[in-house]
């Protein structure tokens, strides 16, 4: 039996009970201490012992106390009252669940690990379950990835039941359908994937289950994890889905025929298939005017592409083909690079490292301050470089200007992967001159059109060209002019 059971709607595939006995169970948990063995003895007809086994921090103690140990003597008193049927005095699945052991105990485990009390009643066969699991976790808050301006401000935790329902609650359909499965031979983490019926081609929710039934990893630790295997490469410079915080533009990529898989202890979703127009998005676009998000986007572009080509561009201009450059622009930067000791290509490396230095720093840093100081730091340490004759004013704006570039992009996966990028625009345009950086530019083009996301283009609707598709993708279209993806 695979470990990587699919189970739709909360609904277990019916698989063998696989019954384990109970010193089997209590021979591998004696090492988990933090695994409590609880007895009691209730009078049915003559005693009769009940073992619970538990998780210490991961049930409700309230339940336990007031609920379960209740319940069980209640049980108890009613079967000494009431004539039962022969056969049937001891039948705890009344009340409790049996449990499905599954392959090697993991489901036992994953359940026992998840908060449920498993019960063994004496001269029983079978582990039974009672579910008062409280995990521990925090409230849904604002997301930390993206800043909410107009929009809700009820973020993923890392609660992935919690997070199912933020998006159920914006949904109220049958046609929005949830699979879990469990992946992680030692960790058994659950993911969801969550689609919309009559929206997303089948196609693609086959290949969304086919990737998941295919990992194989001994436990499964964050998002990063689960986004990188579930790429087409897994060795991309580039993220070939998106993730994001925020339900209400998890709902969005729904209804545009996307799928969303979440993870249990990752307060974020990914969305699939990506490209590179879905990362420049934000899920604040839904709640701005239109005409105010077409802008924002073509910005958000153009800041990619100076991102990646202005560093390596300019060095090409200013250190080889200089003939390019209008004469009186290139006599102010030859006037202020009067007496420098760094050459203009090791000024460009030494300003860029400088502000990806101070950008970590920011990371690091408290929320409120963090941004600050990876912008204005850098200016400061740059206009003391300047006095202090190590660069030159053109290099500080050149670098600053490429700084903020990177910060319009919204995914925080393709900033980093950007700034890998920009690295290698700049040793090519630093060793060829302007036919390096079109050589590293053209390389980066090509690139991206091999990449795919669950099939599709990564440049779609760029590459292949689609103008009917092209518009919607890259600006924001008035409500009434949005077609529904239902009817087609």
């Amino acid at each position: 039996m695979n470990h990587n059971d699919w189970v739709e709607n909360g609904q277990h595939d019916e698989n063998d009970w696989g019954d384990m006995p109970l010193e089997q169970f209590r021979n591998h948990v004696k090492d988990c201490h933090d695994v409590i063995e609880y007895k009691i003895t209730l009078d049915i007809h003559g005693p009769v012992e009940v073992i619970m086994f538990y998780c210490e921090g991961l049930i409700d103690n309230q339940q336990m106390q007031l609920g379960l140990l209740p319940l069980l003597e209640k049980w108890a008193e009613q079967l000494r009252t009431f004539p039962v049927i022969e056969g049937e005095e001891h039948k705890p699945s009344m009340l409790f669940s049996r449990l499905r052991c599954g392959h090697n105990g993991s489901n036992l485990y994953a359940r026992l690990f998840a908060g449920s009390v498993i019960l063994s009643f004496e001269k029983i066969k079978g582990l039974f379950e009672f579910n008062i699991s409280s995990e521990p976790g925090r409230a849904p808050d604002e997301s930390t990835m993206e800043v909410s301006i107009r929009g809700p401000r009820d973020g993923f935790v890392e609660q992935l039941s919690m997070n199912v329902a933020l998006v159920r609650k914006r949904l109220r359909t049958p046609d929005m359908h949830i699979q879990y499965q469990r992946i992680g031979k030692e960790s058994m983490t659950e993911v969801a994937l969550i689609y919309m019926e009559g929206i997303a081609k089948p196609e693609l929710v086959a290949e969304a289950k086919r990737r998941l039934d295919n990992i194989d990893v001994p436990a499964l630790i964050g998002g990063s994890q689960l986004e990188e295997l579930l790429s087409d490469r897994r060795l991309s410079l580039l993220p070939l889905v998106e993730y994001v915080g925020r339900p209400d533009y998890v709902v969005q990529s729904l209804l545009q025929g996307k799928v969303a898989i979440l993870m249990d202890d990752s307060p974020a979703a990914i969305i699939a298939p990506g490209n590179l127009l879905l990362l420049i998005k934000s899920p604040e676009d839904a709640h701005l005017p239109y005409y105010y998000v077409s802008l924002e986007r073509i910005l958000r572009l153009i800041g990619l592409v100076m991102s990646i080509c202005l560093p390596g561009l300019w060095i090409s201009l200013s250190a080889f083909n200089t003939d390019q450059i209008p004469f009186t622009l290139l006599a102010t930067v030859t006037i202020s690079r009067i007496g420098l000791p760094l050459s203009a290509t090791m000024e460009m490396f030494i300003m860029l490292t400088m502000f990806e230095l101070f950008r970590e720093a920011g990371v690091r840093l408290p929320r409120a301050v963090g941004q600050t100081v990876s912008v204005v730091g850098g200016l400061i340490v740059g206009d003391a470089a300047i006095r202090a004759g190590l660069t030159s004013p053109t290099m500080l704006v050149i670098a600053a200007v490429t700084a903020v570039s990177t910060f319009t992009l919204v995914n925080q996966s393709l900033s980093g992967s950007v700034s890998v990028i920009r690295y290698l625009v700049l040793i090519l345009s630093s060793i060829l001159g302007i036919f390096g950086f079109f050589v590293g530019t053209l390389a980066v083009l090509i690139y991206m059109c091999q990449l795919e996301s669950f099939g599709r283009p990564y440049l779609e609707p760029l590459a292949p060209l689609r103008f009917k598709q092209l518009i919607p993708a890259l600006m924001q279209m008035p409500w009434k002019l949005r077609s529904d993806r239902r009817n087609k």
